[in-house]
């Protein structure tokens, strides 16, 4: 078994060099299972907003084939893949968990977790909608709503698989892969690919339209809105 960690600029936001550590990561994993958590007090909060409000557009093209690649990988990792939520997964953050074969996350009522991209008037790739349908039974209110949740609401909209106290979260998620990692690894591989490899399917041609039409969407509202938050503070 291995464990990821991810670990960014303040709650582990995910500029393009984290994105690519966590690829190379992925790739050195070479089929093991995996335990996936954040540095720190945060799981991840996301792209890096700062990154992207001084990006152009081939910067965001780069930030965005990255998260693509990344998601892609953890999504249909072969072997079993458990989330420790230790703290805020956000937009980028939440959806690596929902990549995840088990999602386990701390109590802390502080802790928040959900998708705002909309809220930015951002654009979602297709790999968004594509792993939300999979893992996620409300989806939709969880992609359309943009709201930050705590962990109880997490848990009944889905997006998570167990709560426990923040002192318990790597040592419950480690058990759990302890667990699936005791299962025939070639079977397990099998299910997870009817699984998981039809829902994504249609993703990498799409992604390409996605990249075509709408990178420039990503580079002009994300510092639009930073200015406008900036202004309200």
């Amino acid at each position: 078994m291995r464990t990821i960690t991810l670990e960014g600029r303040g709650p582990n936001t995910m500029s393009l060099p984290m994105l690519e550590a966590l690829d190379r990561a992925l790739d050195a994993s070479a089929g093991e299972p995996l335990l996936v958590t954040g540095a720190g007090s945060a799981f991840s909060a996301g792209l890096d907003l700062d990154a992207l409000a001084t990006s152009d557009a081939s910067e965001a093209h780069a930030m965005l084939e990255a998260m693509e690649r990344c998601t892609r990988k953890l999504f249909l990792h072969p072997a079993p893949t458990v989330a420790a939520v230790n703290g805020h997964a956000v937009a980028g953050g939440c959806l690596l968990v929902q990549c995840c074969d088990l999602r386990v996350a701390t109590d802390a009522a502080s802790m928040r977790m959900g998708m705002t991209g909309v809220v930015l008037g951002l654009i979602y790739p297709p790999f968004v909608p594509a792993v939300f349908r999979a893992r996620v039974p409300h989806a939709e209110m969880v992609l359309m709503g943009a709201e930050r949740v705590n962990p109880r609401a997490a848990l009944a909209l889905g997006m998570l698989d167990e709560v426990v106290p923040p002192s318990e979260v790597i040592a419950r998620a480690t058990a759990l892969l302890e667990a699936r990692a005791k299962l025939p690894r070639v079977a397990y591989a099998s299910v997870k690919r009817a699984l998981r490899e039809p829902a994504y399917a249609h993703v990498e041609s799409a992604h390409q339209r996605f990249l075509e039409e709408s990178t420039a969407n990503w580079a002009a509202l994300v510092p639009v809105h930073r200015a406008a938050r900036g202004r309200s503070q």
